[in-house]
């Protein structure tokens, strides 16, 4: 497996070898998504508005485990950066990859027991929670028929999640990007497969969705417990002593991600419960929108995951001019892609939604939509590369600062205050105020916080 040294080289060219493999992975799994919602759109409008009532809960779960992916992350990298300026003292390549082979372990097990039952009490809370978030009754049978296979497939989801972090952090970003683009092409053939009933097998409408996901989930999983095993990054003997630990380090930059994640999604559910309010047809064109944003923002969530290995392992390694250089340079593209992508979704949002669900009202809502938020792109993407990099300095309280902030302290009160004044209409207006307003502050106070670390770093010496 091909590794990297972050510390060295082209800043530019070093986040560009991490980013690609990265962008080719996740914008092929955030297209296979919005490519399901078109398929679930030909179902019916009730079909895609229950697939958008799950979001929250499915944002819930994925920020769980992505917490622990960003802890396990940062602690790896940083300690990657630190094996540069260790060398010196006696410390042997052996000992640091033991260390690093022994947190991606404990990781493993730490997000393996905690999706188990967290998977199983959302299982619980399905039938109240989404009552009370605006769905109707006759909606459950089909939120049923999809998280009933879902929430079990989690488990594998984020297991695999966990080992592309442990790859990536350590350098390697082409066989997890590799294993995430197949993955989502191989559930893109099954999807139609498993949902519309092709080839002989039963049309299974949502729960086939959910099939086809949890069938591929376990393929990449056994592919990548294979590729990292045999690199001698996890699983050896000697590598589960310790747990305790370990567990420490990481949930210390883990467990205020994991806040910081789950925001979102909380926040995702009141949305939703203001946006049901306007009818099933509005719920459907917010999912819509939503799916096709993802499409829009994938390089900026592609990247956001490789800053933080490239600051960790610069930080590690004391080179602070090159984290400075690179996280720049993430805000300059982020600025850059915002723009480029904002001006299609403007002028072809209407078209672009319809592909997904031919729907009068739907379409008219996501146009709304795409005529306001994309505005904001550029500097929610400054704001993820802010929060990232936060982390990747193993100061994750910041970015839960940034996130409690701009979401529960500014989105919702001005999302609640706008649509009693213009309806959803309203509610879009506050999404873009927001980014664009914690963007600024995010830059900010990171260059403010690097300035201070790297002072102390200075005095030290």
């Amino acid at each position: 497996m091909s590794t990297y040294d972050l510390t060295q080289g082209r800043v530019a060219g070093s986040l560009a070898r991490l980013t690609a493999p990265m962008m080719a992975g996740v914008s092929s799994s955030i297209l296979v998504q919005m490519l399901e919602l078109g398929f679930i759109g030909q179902l019916s409008t009730a079909h895609v508005a229950a697939i958008t009532f799950t979001f929250p809960m499915v944002m819930v779960l994925t920020s769980i485990a992505l917490g622990i992916s960003i802890g396990t992350s940062s602690v790896i990298a940083r300690s990657v950066g630190n094996r540069q300026v260790s060398a010196a003292t006696g410390v042997t390549e052996d000992r640091g990859k033991d260390e690093v082979a022994r947190l991606g372990t404990h990781s493993l097990i730490l997000v393996f027991a905690l999706m188990i039952v967290i998977s199983g009490l959302c299982w619980l809370a399905i039938d109240p929670l989404f009552l009370a978030i605006g769905a109707s009754p006759e909606l459950l049978p089909l939120i049923h028929s999809y998280l009933d296979i879902y929430l079990p497939g989690t488990i594998l989801f984020t297991t695999t999640m966990i080992c592309g972090s442990v790859m990536r952090a350590s350098g390697s970003a082409n066989i997890p990007g590799a294993i995430m683009t197949i993955g989502a092409l191989v559930n893109l053939i099954l999807d139609p497969i498993f949902i519309f009933g092709w080839f002989g097998f039963p049309a299974m409408e949502l729960a086939g969705a959910a099939t086809a996901m949890t069938l591929t989930r376990f393929g990449t999983l056994v592919i990548s417990l294979w590729y990292i095993n045999a690199d001698n990054l996890v699983l050896r003997q000697g590598h589960f002593s310790g747990w305790l630990r370990s567990a420490k380090r990481i949930l210390h930059v883990g467990l205020p991600a994991m806040a910081t994640n789950l925001i979102g999604p909380v926040t995702a559910a009141y949305i939703t419960f203001l946006i049901a309010d306007y009818g099933e047809a509005a719920v459907a064109g917010f999912g819509v929108a939503n799916r096709i944003e993802a499409v829009a923002a994938m390089l900026m969530f592609a990247l956001s995951g490789s800053i933080g290995p490239f600051v960790g392992q610069n930080w590690g390694a004391q080179m602070v001019d090159r984290v400075r250089a690179g996280v720049r340079a993430s805000y300059m593209f982020c600025l850059f892609w915002g723009l480029l992508v904002t001006l299609p979704l403007f002028f072809f949002g209407r078209e672009l939604a319809s592909l997904i669900d031919g729907s009068g009202p739907v379409v008219a809502v996501a146009a709304v939509y795409f005529s306001i938020v994309p505005l904001s792109y550029g500097l929610w993407g400054v704001l993820m590369m802010a929060s990232a990099s936060f982390n990747a300095l193993g100061k994750p309280l910041p970015s839960t600062a940034l996130s409690f902030g701009r979401m529960i302290i500014v989105y919702v009160p001005l999302a609640t205050l706008l649509n009693d004044a213009f309806g959803y209409v309203g509610i879009f207006i506050a999404t873009a105020l927001s980014n664009v307003l914690f963007g600024i502050v995010g830059a900010k106070w990171f260059a403010q916080r690097l300035n201070a670390m790297s002072r102390q770093l200075a005095h030290q010496h």
